[in-house]
């Protein structure tokens, strides 16, 4: 609650959401996406070298493609794209209440500079505490209805009388379309990770929906973007959402800075401890078909 960070790739859902719902674009829409591309004299490129290719929207996301993102997030305007931000709960308090919580960091589209809409259509240039990304990805498994969390179930007298907490503040931010089009394309990054030999989002038995995200951030006093946060969210089972686990890992020293790579390992062994221990029963581990690339 205290500590934000770049979200990195995390965010990349919420530029999607967006697209999906206000850009006039469906998982199926499809771009070019180079190694690196130049958008408005602005220089992006892809965190893992690649030949350019054909990708659907869902493969973009699935992927992880900053290069396809910023072409994605030209659909719609900074307003829009600041709105859902916002309406994902980033860059407001959580409502937990705890002390020493920190709402995050979000620029308001008057306070964006050039290449600002380009960056946060990737997770950089807005930070969030780990609440607020599992949040996230608990809306979109919600069928797109975010809840405010809350750690208070209810309270028991000394007679022994439990009185249920009030029931939290719901709002709708996705149409339950986007919503379960978002879970099906998270549903692929499992196996994308793992063919590039990070099997970290594969729970033998159960569909896993999931997201990594690697930011690169400004070390203590100085300007440059010379340390890594290593991000993994996952939703479990995909087919009857019950869990959501969401891991950051600030400046790694060891074992690369990936997502994938640092992240992925605490998201396994915390999300199958979890699953055991609440005894949610596996749901066969099936994940729904979308197609990535195109001719």
């Amino acid at each position: 609650m205290q500590n934000v960070f770049q979200p990195g790739s995390t965010a990349k859902a919420i530029t999607v959401a967006a697209a999906l719902e206000r850009g006039g674009q469906t998982p199926m829409s499809t771009y070019t996406v180079p190694d690196q591309i130049n958008i408005d004299g602005f220089s992006f490129h892809d965190g893992e070298s690649h030949p350019t290719q054909r990708y659907t929207i869902a493969g973009i996301l699935a992927n992880s493609l900053n290069d396809g993102m910023v072409q994605v997030v030209q659909h719609v305007s900074p307003q829009v794209q600041y709105q859902y931000l916002k309406a994902f709960g980033l860059g407001e308090p959580t409502g937990l209440g705890l002390p020493g919580e920190s709402q995050g960091l979000l620029p308001t589209p008057a306070q964006w500079s050039g290449d600002t809409r380009y960056t946060l259509s990737f997770g950089q240039g807005v930070a969030a505490n780990a609440v607020q990304m599992a949040s996230v990805y608990a809306t979109i498994a919600n069928h797109g209805v975010r809840v405010q969390p809350s750690i208070v179930a209810g309270t028991t007298s000394g007679g022994g009388k439990f009185t249920p907490a009030p029931a939290p503040r719901k709002t709708r931010v996705l149409q339950p379309k986007t919503a379960s089009e978002l879970m099906t394309i998270l549903q692929q990054v499992p196996v994308v990770d793992a063919e590039g030999g990070e099997p970290w989002g594969e729970i033998r038995g159960y569909s896993i929906a999931s997201k990594t995200g690697t930011a690169q951030e400004a070390a203590p006093g100085q300007t440059c973007l010379c340390q890594y946060g290593s991000s993994y969210i996952g939703v479990a089972p995909a087919s009857d959402p019950q869990l959501v686990v969401a891991i950051n890992v600030q400046d790694p020293k060891k074992g690369g800075f990936f997502g994938d790579q640092i992240a992925g390992p605490v998201f396994y062994y915390v999300t199958k401890f979890a699953l055991q221990t609440l005894r949610i029963p596996p749901d066969g581990g099936k994940r729904p078909y979308i197609r990535l690339t195109r001719p």
